[in-house]
């Protein structure tokens, strides 16, 4: 089974996980330019761009022959304190990357921070999701050598939660994160 982790917004990214190959490949949501020449909200998903790298995925991959592709993302929690243009744009952002996933993916599901993070122990510590992850797949320490590639690690983890919430036989490497950091 194939899995893609997403962790929204235009800083994001999006993790394929395979359950017998571990971690396939890792990207940054592509952003373009929106046309607005003011404003903080100048940039929006490339959705082409997405698009695009999804089909080399999947022909790389072989999406598939692994029967059902599975995907989800993190739900984003509108903050009070946000101003509306930024509530405005995270969620153009996930409904953007949602309805491209969509035409790829058998079922998208959508995943409260909290639910994910529980099964990790993480709280707000964005280094500890990107040590979890190295942990998990040493594989991602190429993806996730900077303090800012904390939003790489949790697309990571939000893939990894998805395949072990299909994958019930597993011995859960989450659960061994866990216990190792007590």
């Amino acid at each position: 089974m194939i899995v893609l982790g997403i962790g929204p917004g235009l800083t994001g990214a999006i993790a394929a996980i395979c359950g017998q190959r571990g971690l396939l490949d890792l990207m940054d949501i592509p952003v373009c330019d929106n046309g607005h020449a003011s404003g903080s909200m100048r940039n929006w998903v490339d959705v082409a761009t997405l698009v695009l790298q999804l089909r080399d995925w999947s022909n790389r991959f072989e999406f598939a022959s692994h029967g059902q592709l599975l995907a989800a993302m993190e739900r984003p929690i509108p903050m009070p304190r946000l101003p509306s243009q930024t509530i405005a744009s995270q969620f153009d952002t996930v409904g953007a990357i949602r309805a491209t996933l969509i035409c790829r993916a058998s079922a998208v599901q959508m995943v409260e921070p909290g639910r994910w993070k529980k099964r990790y122990g993480l709280k707000a510590d964005k280094d500890d999701s990107r040590a979890c992850a190295q942990r998990i797949y040493p594989s991602a320490t190429q993806w996730l050598a900077r303090k800012k590639d904390h939003n790489r690690a949790e697309a990571v983890l939000i893939g990894d939660w998805l395949l072990q919430e299909h994958d019930g036989a597993r011995e859960s490497r989450a659960l061994e994160w866990a216990r190792s950091e007590e």
